[in-house]
C-alpha cells in the first residue's frame, strides 16, 4: 500500500487509522519545515523516531535492533523519541509525509509504550474545524459503541470532556444530541466523535432492515381459491 499526502489535507488521525486498521509494518517518513523525521511502524503502532538528514538515509538500516544499537539507544528507552520527535508535532499542520512498507525487520519483542488509539485521540484534539466535518458532517448521524471498545479505551488516557461525550454514545442519541445534552462547545464534541470513530471506539449505528410483511396464510388461501375458480 503507497500512503502518501500532505498534512494539510490528511490528518495524523487519519494516518493512523488507515495504519492501524491493517497492521502495517515499516516507516512513516514525514519532511517537516524544519526537518524529516522517521518513524518507524510495527503492526500498526508507531514505535520509534529519528530525524534523518537526508531520505535515503532511512532505507539503508533494514534491521530494527541494529538499528537502535547504532544510535545508541536502549530498547526501554525508545519511547522518548516518541515524546520528543512525534507528540509535539501533532498540532502541526505544514508536512509531506510517505509510508514505506515492509522494509524493516521487527523482532517481535519491541515495546508499544503509546498504543496508536492513545496517539489517535491526541491527534483528534489539534483537528479543526474543516477536518472534523469530514467525519462528523451530519447532526443526525447515531454512533454507538464498537466490539471490543472496552479492550481499545484501556489503551487510552481521555479527557473529562472526551470521557462525558462517550458517556453520551449510546446508540440512540444524534450527534445533535450528544451536542446538546454534554454542554460543551461543538468542535470539542465532535473532535472526541472523530477520535472515538478513527481509533475504532465507536462505529455508526447500522439502520435496522425492516422486512416487508410478510403474505397472510388467510390470504393465500383466498388467492387459491380465486385460481381454482378460474
Amino acid at each position: 500500500m503507497a500512503l502518501t499526502g500532505d498534512l494539510t489535507t490528511f490528518n495524523f488521525a487519519d494516518i493512523l487509522q488507515v495504519l492501524a486498521k491493517d497492521k502495517k509494518s515499516g516507516v512513516l517518513l514525514v519532511e517537516w519545515k524544519d526537518m524529516i523525521v522517521a518513524y518507524y511502524v510495527k503492526d500498526g503502532e508507531i514505535v520509534f523516531a529519528r530525524p534523518v538528514d537526508k531520505v535515503f538515509r532511512v532505507y539503508t538500516d533494514r534491521n530494527f535492533d541494529q538499528l537502535i544499537k547504532k544510535l545508541r539507544i536502549r530498547k526501554e528507552d525508545i519511547h522518548k523519541t516518541i515524546e520528543r520527535f512525534f507528540l509535539p508535532r501533532l498540532n502541526q499542520k505544514e508536512g509531506i509525509f510517505s509510508f514505506t512498507p515492509g522494509f524493516i525487520k521487527y523482532d517481535s519483542d519491541v515495546p508499544v509504550y503509546y498504543p496508536v488509539e492513545e496517539l489517535i485521540m491526541r491527534a483528534s484534539r489539534n483537528l479543526t474545524e474543516e477536518e472534523v466535518e469530514r467525519k462528523i458532517s451530519d447532526e443526525m448521524l447515531v454512533f454507538e459503541k464498537s466490539p471490543g471498545a472496552d479492550a481499545k479505551l484501556s489503551k487510552v488516557n481521555l479527557t473529562e470532556e472526551e470521557k462525558k461525550v462517550l458517556s453520551l454514545v449510546n446508540g440512540s442519541r444524534t450527534v445533535a444530541d450528544i451536542r446538546k445534552e454534554s454542554g460543551l462547545d461543538r468542535l470539542t464534541v465532535d473532535r472526541a466523535l472523530y477520535g472515538f470513530l478513527a481509533s475504532g471506539i465507536i462505529r455508526r449505528k447500522r439502520k435496522e432492515r425492516v422486512q416487508k410483511p410478510s403474505i397472510t396464510l388467510d390470504l393465500l388461501a383466498k388467492i387459491i381459491d380465486k385460481i381454482k375458480q378460474l
